[in-house]
């Protein structure tokens, strides 16, 4: 029997594709080493460790719902190294916690920072974890660029980036990063309620700002909850209003600046510091703009009357 070897040809096409995967392959492994040498394990809570930037000498940073207690917390260090952190402050509104390690030890592991800006939906994006000793990732796109984002908890973020990945169990507080291994961002799967989310280096950096300054971000509040409300032709023509919304008042907290302001249950705030309010989200951006200890001017429309009301918030920052 006479056997005959056939020698199969791959065509120049394929021959160039085959090689550019090859490469793509090459470059994801090496990013991922990259990234993997500033991500620790954060050992503060039950079953798999959080993971962990370190992002600056004796800072690391993730995300803080995953680090359930305040002090004596086990770190892993890159190299395999364990050491202690203590809380320098957290921000729950960013689900944002910055970590302080002994001086020096973390700084051969500084992560390298990319600019993000130029980040757009499709883009190729790596999520690096370490839920355990070892770094794990995963590989997707940048699915939708959010501007002018606010969190459940009301913090207003510039830019926030949502991933079409996995953010694995043990991966929220580790970093999302470009082909080249650098931090384009902080991953977490909390921020909105389950959707993979990453908040931009810019964004981690301010917020980091405020903690290791202060502890906490300060954030204005008046104690109220409202929803809004269309007022009627008449009452705008009779008051002569620029606009036919306000924001109704439906709870005030016990104690708050609201309640010693006089503001009262049924009334309508038409404008915060000369700013219309149609949305609750225009309340917090009034407020966000008062200095610590000083007041904002409110327009309130009271039984058909209206009043004018000045209000000094409380920082919220300091009781959460």
């Amino acid at each position: 029997m006479q056997v005959h070897s056939h020698r199969v040809c791959m065509s120049p096409k394929s021959e160039g594709s085959a090689s550019t995967l090859s490469e793509l392959s090459s470059q994801l492994a090496a990013a991922v080493e990259t990234a993997g040498n500033s991500v620790v394990a954060i050992q503060a809570r039950r079953r798999i460790p959080s993971s962990g930037i370190v992002w600056r000498d004796g800072v690391i940073v993730s995300a803080s719902h995953t680090v359930r207690r305040d002090d004596e917390i086990p770190v892993v260090l890159p190299n395999g190294e364990s050491t202690v952190a203590t809380v320098a402050g957290r921000d729950p509104a960013t689900d944002l916690i910055a970590l302080r390690v002994p001086g020096g030890v973390a700084k051969p592991f500084v992560a390298p920072k990319a600019d993000s800006s130029s980040l757009r939906v499709g883009s190729l994006v790596l999520a690096v974890g370490r839920p355990g000793r070892n770094v794990s990732a995963s590989f997707g796109i940048i699915s939708a660029v959010g501007e002018g984002w606010r969190s459940w908890q009301g913090a207003r973020i510039d830019r926030v980036f949502r991933l079409d990945l996995a953010v694995y169990d043990g991966f929220s507080g580790g970093p999302l990063v470009d082909v080249t291994g650098s931090v384009l961002g902080l991953n977490n799967s909390a921020l909105a309620r389950g959707t993979p989310m990453a908040l931009p280096a810019k964004a981690v950096d301010r917020v980091l700002d405020e903690l290791l300054e202060r502890g906490h971000v300060r954030r204005p509040f008046i104690g109220v909850a409202v929803q809004p409300v269309a007022l009627s032709a008449s009452v705008t023509k009779q008051h002569q209003l620029e606009s036919d919304g306000g924001l109704l008042i439906v709870s005030i907290a016990d104690s708050s600046p609201a309640e010693k302001a006089g503001i009262l249950l049924g009334d309508v705030v038409l404008e915060a510091n000369g700013q219309a309010l149609a949305q609750a989200g225009d309340l917090l951006d009034a407020l966000s703009g008062v200095a610590s200890g000083g007041s904002v001017p409110l327009k309130v429309l009271r039984g058909g009357t209206i009043k004018s009301v000045s209000v000094t918030p409380a920082d919220r920052g300091e009781e959460e």
